[in-house]
């Protein structure tokens, strides 16, 4: 009679455990994108939670994602920004893009895109500004000082050198960074299901010609893209897409950018989408694609790193579901690209003003004014080049006016 009564119980038990399972399977198929959001985001801050997801993914990202190597406080930054009060309430990072086809994410390789990635604490927004990688900068090297191009940076003092470049060329305060080469970057996407985007036929013929020698060093197999317009691009194909700087790049706000503006501009977009796909995926979709980034990387072959915490990925999941792109851009805003001793440059027009304008953009601080070694930089730059600070019209106007009236006197 007992083991009958146990018998019942247990098989009583079951039939609302399963009915339990059904309906939280059949809340989850139907519940909107808000509403999974609000539940990822409050798993994503339990601790049993954490620890589950960790003991998925934990040991191989500490193993082979985490840099064990790499220590914030080797990054330098400029004193007046050290401990400025209105950078507090932002996560800022840098993501690097790197074209090698060795096992090398340290000195020796140029970094192909920059792009810092803002995060508003408060409101989740975030903003992308893509560095083009011929930009005049100053950097250091063996402790000397030097002016070079951008990308240059990470050739010279790896990724703590690159940052503190960043740093100390724009007032900011990053010490983070993810750096992914391109046959990583095609296996990520394709982790993603691709994209999809419109393609003129210029960009059609680009993107395909680029394959044939990207295949080789992912080993990836994809086809030839067969037409333009709206078509969905795998992993391999959207790299390609990325790598494209000859040909123009429309936005989605129509905006219409050249050269390496385009390819800097291609890549933001290409995030966007990945971030926007992310947004849309399970828990369980989530951590299957964390999984097999985990396992991008061997003992032979290295394709990302980066210098976040496991703790510091999982705090951002919340900003990652409440994703809000408020802009992206390229920096500097107004230049000139002259030839400079047989080298193509990208030369702000007024360092110290592109700081300001950077400042707005990602930080909305209408008042900013850079430090002194902005200024310095600035200043230099100047005499280097001959490249002026950018005036707004109204000052072009006033200066005018005034040159007219002293004439007239």
């Amino acid at each position: 009679m007992a083991n009958n009564k146990i018998f019942k119980f247990f098989r009583n038990l079951l039939i609302i455990l399963l009915i339990l399972i059904l309906g939280l399977f059949a809340f989850w198929k139907t519940a909107d994108s808000d509403t999974k959001g609000s539940i990822i985001k409050y798993l994503s801050k339990i601790s049993w939670v954490r620890s589950l997801v960790e003991s998925q993914v934990g040991e191989d990202y500490e193993d082979k994602i985490k840099d064990q190597n790499f220590n914030a406080n080797d990054v330098q930054m400029n004193e007046e920004v050290y401990n400025k009060i209105d950078l507090t309430g932002y996560t800022n990072l840098v993501l690097f893009g790197l074209d090698t086809r060795h096992n090398n994410f340290d000195a020796g390789t140029q970094s192909d895109s920059i792009i810092i990635v803002s995060i508003n604490n408060d409101t989740n927004e975030i903003k992308m500004a893509s560095v083009y990688r011929d930009t005049l900068v100053r950097y250091y090297y063996n402790d000397m000082e030097y002016y070079g191009k951008a990308n240059a940076s990470y050739s010279t003092g790896g990724v703590t050198g690159a940052i503190s470049m960043l740093n100390t060329n724009l007032d900011l305060n990053i010490t983070d960074y993810v750096c992914v080469n391109f046959s990583g970057l095609a296996d990520i996407i394709g982790m993603f299901g691709g994209i999809d985007v419109t393609i003129t036929e210029s960009e059609r013929k680009y993107i395909n010609s680029y394959l044939a020698d990207m295949a080789k060093e992912s080993k990836l197999v994809t086809d030839p893209v067969e037409k333009e317009g709206r078509v969905h691009l795998d992993g391999l194909q959207a790299t390609a897409f990325c790598r494209i700087r000859y040909t123009p790049f429309t936005d989605t706000d129509g905006e219409v950018y050249y050269f390496d503006f385009g390819r800097t501009a291609r890549q933001r977009f290409v995030l966007n989408q990945l971030v926007k796909k992310a947004k849309k995926m399970g828990v369980g979709e989530l951590i299957e694609v964390a999984k097999k980034v985990m396992s991008l990387n061997t003992d032979k072959k290295t394709f990302i790193k980066t210098s976040l915490e496991y703790n510091e990925i999982m705090d951002l999941i919340p900003a990652m579901i409440d994703y809000n792109m408020a802009g992206s851009t390229g920096f500097p805003f107004t230049l000139d690209t002259p030839d400079i001793k047989g080298h193509d440059y990208v030369v702000a027009q007024g360092m110290s003003y592109n700081v300001k304008e950077l400042h707005k953009f990602l930080f909305d601080d209408e008042t900013y004014e850079p430090s002194e070694t902005v200024n310095s930089i600035n200043n230099y730059i100047i005499g280097y080049t001959g490249v002026l600070e950018h005036q707004l019209p109204e000052e072009t106007e006033a200066e005018s006016e005034s040159e007219t009236e002293t004439t007239a006197y």
